[in-house]
């Protein structure tokens, strides 16, 4: 089961943008929001987030799972 504060971060980051300004929002630190990100995509079993050097952004599904 998926606890909901992830679905929470994952909306937060499709509205920012970032991990940092995601955290700043929920009033969390950053390293939170990227293993609470890390977390879902484990539990879910699908990748959300397209990795690359200096970027992130949400993948296709990860766009309509937010």
């Amino acid at each position: 089961m998926v606890d909901n504060y992830l679905w929470q971060e994952l909306a937060a980051f499709a509205k920012y943008g970032t991990f940092a300004r995601t955290a700043e929002k929920l009033h969390i630190t950053q390293p939170t929001v990227t293993r609470g990100m890390q977390k879902l995509e484990n539990d879910l079993g699908v990748q959300l987030f397209a990795r690359q050097p200096n970027r992130i952004s949400l993948t296709k599904t990860g766009e309509l799972a937010a």
